[in-house]
């Protein structure tokens, strides 16, 4: 019976998966774009777990901030940081280092930046490696310490630069991977996903004549993420709900980005395709101020609202202006027409 079973092991096929193993990569400059705001406030240390402690700590100086690199409980190091002369944000990296807690090598990169309320902070690198030839970068996201958070850290697959949560799943090229990272974040394990799939399309039932930059889904019980703007905005996807997270589009030099807190989930189930109607028509609704014989229309105070229920913001140029005709009551004469200046 035992050689029965030691032969039935050895003679069984290996599994059909790829472990890749990840390096840590600090970047100078930020170019990462992230699903949701990685920075937290400095509070009294940066809490990444080591050997020595559960953070590293910080304290003020002036304008900058002392920092223990090393763990061992004492600063060792000043930030003063650098004022973007446009934005005038102050800006400051550090990479910290040490032992982690199982005993490995951790080095862990940090940016911080200072917006004029106080010093925030945030994860600086990513852990870098390749599945199937393709690139990937996985981001401490919530800023724990750890990269193998499902639903919390991100990832970007390929060369896009723009990062989707951390899933259980991973669609790489025409691939959908399931993928596991292990708790030491060293190595990535990713095998062909055999669950029950369905097609996302963001891109059929769009009204409107932009591209998509970007577009991150998240599946409602947070075990899935894609970014659909790498895939023309349709990918295979394991069953599930899934709700639009982040989106931009853009048309030459122009760019627009979407809210969608109030878009409704997409269910994806068996071999279909499920489709999300969104784009135009677009509603535009506007706040005026009247004093006196004055009429105040404010581009801040338009709301752009497409068919999907998603808020169009961040229009950069602010683009075209609609026209505001004031008419007269009765008649329905129009007595004068109104667009807003500048850029608009």
């Amino acid at each position: 019976m035992t050689i029965s079973l030691l032969l039935t092991a050895l003679l069984a096929p290996a599994p059909a998966g790829e472990l890749t193993l990840l390096d840590v990569k600090a970047y100078r400059t930020w170019k990462i774009e992230l699903p949701a705001d990685p920075f937290q406030k400095v509070s009294g240390s940066i809490p990444v777990p080591h050997a020595g402690g559960d953070g590293f700590l910080v304290e003020p100086r002036g304008q900058g901030l002392a920092v223990d690199t090393d763990g061992d409980g004492e600063v060792d190091r000043e930030l003063n940081g650098r004022k973007d002369p446009d934005t005038q944000v102050r800006h400051a990296q550090v990479v910290l280092e040490g032992k982690a807690v199982d005993g490995g090598d951790l080095r862990y990169p940090v940016r911080f930046k200072d917006e004029g309320a106080g010093w925030t902070w945030a994860s600086g690198g990513a852990l870098v490696g390749q599945i199937n030839g393709v690139g990937l970068q996985v981001i401490d996201l919530d800023g724990n310490g750890s990269f193998h958070d499902v639903g919390r850290d991100a990832v970007v697959v390929g060369g896009t630069g723009v990062a989707h949560f951390l899933g259980e799943t991973l669609a790489v090229g025409d691939q959908l991977m399931r993928v596991t990272l292990e708790d030491s974040d060293r190595g990535l394990f990713a095998e062909p996903f055999d669950g029950a799939t369905g097609t996302l399309d963001l891109a059929s039932d769009f009204g409107g004549k932009g591209v998509m930059l970007s577009a991150v889904v998240q599946s409602v019980d947070g075990r899935q993420s894609f970014e659909l703007g790498a895939h023309d905005g349709k990918v295979t996807v394991p069953e599930g709900r899934y709700r639009l997270i982040t989106a931009a589009l853009g048309l030459g030099d122009a760019r627009v980005e979407v809210d969608p807190a109030r878009m409704k989930a997409v269910e994806v189930s068996g071999d279909a395709t499920a489709k999300l109607g969104w784009g135009a028509p677009i509603r535009a609704t506007f706040d005026y101020k009247r004093e006196g014989g004055e009429l105040t229309f404010d581009p801040r105070q338009v709301s752009y609202v497409g068919a999907g229920g998603e808020r169009w913001i961040g229009w950069n140029p602010i683009g075209k202006s609609p026209k505001f005709q004031v008419k007269e009551k009765d008649t329905g004469d129009v007595l004068v027409d109104v667009v807003f200046p500048g850029s608009c």
